[in-house]
């Protein structure tokens, strides 16, 4: 009995040598660096520049490469290998401020989250009721007086006559909406209640209009104007044909109601396709111009008379006349500083036919002696030099 119940304690003794126990803890391995992370944007602004680099390293290449972050949007961000979970990164928004986080762990969180989630997002829709594009669109806290931020059509524009939803996150509801068109002119709605309006729409009635004011036109070319464009020399645009569905005849003149500033620019179309301009008339000191060949180069008006403008024939003592007595219409006619270039062509889209008379000015207000040279229709030129285009009299050329 002592020998089997030897035996008998040694299997016991053997068994739980054998049979397994409860298996220890052990460590989890580091989690590795992620080969991509998840970019979350909850802000009013598109990013466009992301760089995440190791803590402590020089900036790298941007993230998103072509690419750009919407409002309310993800984007996958590769990171390639990487060694660590510390990165600083860096994002740049469209209106070029930035946004820097120093050690970021990456491994614990593969997610950069920007803005807040938990803002409130008011959706409001612009409408631009004009026949102008809206180029830019900003949106401030009512009493935040000139800090715009940033323009939040980022690289759009909105069409005349189109529409643009605006994406804004915040807890306030009234905001000055200001819009800047493609002429450079801006509107400016003043303490709106998004949160009750929940729209807005431009029309240009709020932008101040200049004082209304009238130009007289008396036509002297040997030509029918078809159309005249007057603008503000500020403005981008000719804006309309000022004569509409009318013509400015030869010998005629016609008063044209204008609301431009005093300085403007002036463009004039013939039947035929010839155009010619002339900048930054001052029609306040001038409110007459006569449109004769050479208008486009003569010196400023002189607004002491009602008939401030380029002269007309028989009008002005002291002005130096030239008539074609040659056989074909002179095409060309040039008067400048003798020994200085020819200059601008005093014809312009006009002839000079046979037998007609053309008045010249001088091509410097201070300076009468000029070189003249016309050129016919058969290439022929003709040169006098060193005449006095301020002593009157008739000048034939042959």
């Amino acid at each position: 009995m002592q020998g089997s119940s030897r035996w008998a304690w040694l299997g016991l003794l053997l068994v739980a040598f054998v049979v397994p126990g409860p298996a220890l803890a052990q460590p989890a391995p580091p989690a590795g660096t992620p080969a991509e992370i998840t970019v979350q944007n909850e802000t009013d602004l598109t990013l466009t520049y992301l760089y995440i680099d190791p803590a402590g390293a020089r900036r790298g290449e941007d993230r998103l490469g072509q690419d750009t972050v919407a409002p309310a949007t993800t984007y996958r961000a590769r990171l390639g290998r990487q060694a660590g979970c510390s990165f600083d990164v860096t994002a740049i928004w469209q209106d070029r401020t930035e946004e820097v986080r120093r050690a970021v762990d990456l491994c614990a969180t593969p997610r950069l989250v920007f803005g807040d989630p938990a803002m409130p997002t008011l959706d409001v829709a612009v409408g631009n009721n004009s026949d102008t594009v809206l180029r830019e669109l900003y949106a401030s806290t009512s009493g935040t007086s000139g800090a715009w931020g940033p323009d939040r059509l980022g690289s759009e524009v909105i069409p005349a006559n189109g529409a643009f939803r605006m994406r804004i996150r915040t807890r306030d509801c009234t905001f000055d909406i200001r819009a800047v068109f493609a002429d450079d002119r801006e509107e400016v709605k003043a303490r709106v209640d998004l949160c009750a309006e929940r729209g807005v729409v431009f029309d240009r009635s709020g932008i101040p209009r200049p004082e209304s004011r009238s130009l007289v036109l008396a036509n002297r070319h040997l030509a029918t104007v078809a159309q005249v464009y007057v603008s503000s020399s500020s403005d981008a645009d000719w804006g309309p044909d000022r004569l509409g569905a009318e013509l400015l005849p030869t010998g005629e003149e016609t008063t044209l109601a204008l609301e431009v500033e005093c300085r403007v620019d002036i463009r004039i179309l013939f039947p035929g396709g010839g155009i010619e301009e002339r900048r930054a008339v001052d029609i306040c000191a001038a409110p007459r111009l006569v449109l004769t060949p050479g208008w486009v180069a003569a010196s400023a008006p002189d607004a002491a008379g009602p008939s401030a403008g380029t002269p007309e024939p028989g009008e002005t003592a002291g002005v130096l006349s030239l008539r074609n007595a040659g056989p074909l219409p002179i095409v060309e006619i040039y008067a400048f500083p003798p020994g200085e270039p020819r200059g601008t062509d005093r014809l312009g889209a006009d002839i000079l036919p046979v037998g007609e008379v053309l008045d010249l000015e001088a091509p410097d207000g201070d300076a009468c002696l000029a070189d003249v040279v016309a050129v016919f229709r058969d290439g022929r030129e003709v040169t006098h030099s060193g005449l006095d285009l301020c002593k009157a009299g008739e000048i034939e050329i042959r």
